[in-house]
């Protein structure tokens, strides 16, 4: 099983929807969000190099049953999560916040 590691940006993602959820549902509907989120991250450690690569080397996963995606990317022996999105968001959006947060072009 790999290690994964979550971007400082990634924390800002969950924070912001995470907040939006607690405004328009209550916090118990935040809660469940943020733990939708977590759930995921030991499904994708353990599968790790499975996924289906969606964006050059990215893969991603579904906060289910909220309707957002995980995406990340294995680098060595971590997982590095890189990005929480709102899947109707536009497309074009997500590859080029996709790029900005690429580990590789840092």
């Amino acid at each position: 099983m790999k290690q994964i590691r979550i971007l400082p940006e990634v924390w800002d993602d969950i924070d912001d929807a995470a907040t939006w959820h607690a405004r328009v549902g209550g916090r118990d509907l935040s809660r469940r969000f943020v733990a939708a989120f977590r759930a995921q991250l030991p499904e994708i450690a353990r599968f790790a190099g499975t996924h289906r690569q969606i964006y050059k080397q990215f893969s991603r996963v579904f906060a289910k049953p909220f309707p957002y995606a995980i995406y990340f990317r294995i680098q060595d022996d971590w997982v590095v999560v890189t990005l929480l999105w709102h899947t109707a968001k536009n497309p074009e959006d997500l590859r080029t916040t996709l790029s900005e947060r690429d580990p590789e072009n840092q």
